[in-house]
């Protein structure tokens, strides 16, 4: 059952990520302005009472509750993972650190669901949503990897190398902050359509750096946006650096391990994602933010940082131990 429950809760956690990275393309992260109903109701209604200054977009407020409904959904079943890693303790659990982790975790998670809606899309509050959304299915991940028979190593990992896969995490973890805090600012397309270049220019003369990555006051409405152009700019610029930084990075990091032969299969999966990834975030550039686009960079990127966690079971647990 806790085997199940993982894997379950695992597919729940990829299409929970799914819907909200489509709903906050969407521009449906306000389709119900109260929490945990929309417009006072469990459902969708057709009519609205007058207390609500907000009009009722139906399309938009599905989207936001059907988000609502898989999350709720997933909460539960981490919650049952929960009590059977306390009342039925697995061979294969280690500890129950990190099933009580994840339900700290989900719970903090349906908090921010909440701010997000209560502070009108503040781009901090739903930026750090979408990152525990993928730190929450990153941790289901690991627990999935605990179950599987470990690896024999043909050869001992060095430590440079498993230092080299910290950074390179470190780095794609920023870079995922850096791809959020870009959507939630609505400056996906402050360059227009222009790549490499930024509107017409490779490095825009006015962009204003100092106000890129500040916390704006709480209750405001920030749907579509409040920066300034120029803000937006510098924010889509260092998304832009962030991702040269990553690619090289992970090139370098492949190409270090590339005799292990234990690896190579896992390693060749990363670089194809990263070329996945390189390639839907030009996509989205050139052709104006297409949704399935936007959407799947959101899916590759969590694909990514999830192929690196492969890899970090595989080097660093005790039980991935040469092979005498």
């Amino acid at each position: 059952m806790y085997s199940k429950a993982l894997n379950l809760s695992f597919i729940l956690a990829l299409i929970v990520v799914i819907l909200g990275a489509y709903t906050r393309l969407a521009d449906a992260g306000l389709g119900c302005p109260d929490w945990p109903g929309c417009y006072g109701q469990l459902l969708v209604p057709d009519v609205i009472s007058a207390e609500y200054d907000r009009p009722l977009d139906i399309a938009k407020a599905w989207k936001e509750m059907v988000h609502r409904y898989a999350a709720s959904i997933l909460g539960l079943s981490i919650v049952i993972i929960f009590l059977l890693a306390i009342f039925r303790r697995p061979d294969t659990l280690r500890s129950v650190k990190l099933p009580t982790a994840l339900l700290l975790l989900v719970g903090f998670q349906g908090a921010l669901g909440m701010w997000t809606v209560t502070e009108l899309v503040h781009p901090g509050i739903v930026t750090m949503h979408l990152l525990g959304g993928f730190s929450t299915t990153t941790l289901l991940f690991w627990l999935l990897l605990n179950e599987r028979k470990p690896l024999t190593l043909d050869q001992p990992i060095l430590n440079k190398h498993k230092i080299m896969l910290a950074i390179v995490t470190v780095l794609l973890v920023f870079q995922i902050f850096l791809g959020g805090w870009t959507s939630t600012n609505y400056a996906a397309l402050a360059c227009g359509d222009y790549f490499p270049s930024c509107l017409g220019e490779m490095w825009p003369d006015d962009m204003d750096f100092n106000n890129a990555y500040y916390w704006g006051p709480l209750g405001v409405d920030y749907e579509f946006g409040v920066l300034e152009n120029e803000t937006r700019t510098a924010i889509q610029m260092v998304h832009r650096v962030g991702a040269l930084v990553v690619t090289a990075a992970i090139i370098t990091f492949s190409f270090a391990l590339r005799n292990y032969k234990a690896l190579r299969n896992s390693l060749l999966i990363v670089l194809a994602l990263l070329t996945i990834q390189v390639a839907l975030g030009i996509i989205n550039v050139v052709m104006s933010l297409p949704m399935f686009a936007a959407t799947m960079h959101n899916v590759i990127g969590l694909a990514l940082l999830l192929s690196l966690v492969n890899l970090a079971h595989k080097m660093f647990t005790k039980e991935n131990a040469l092979q005498n």
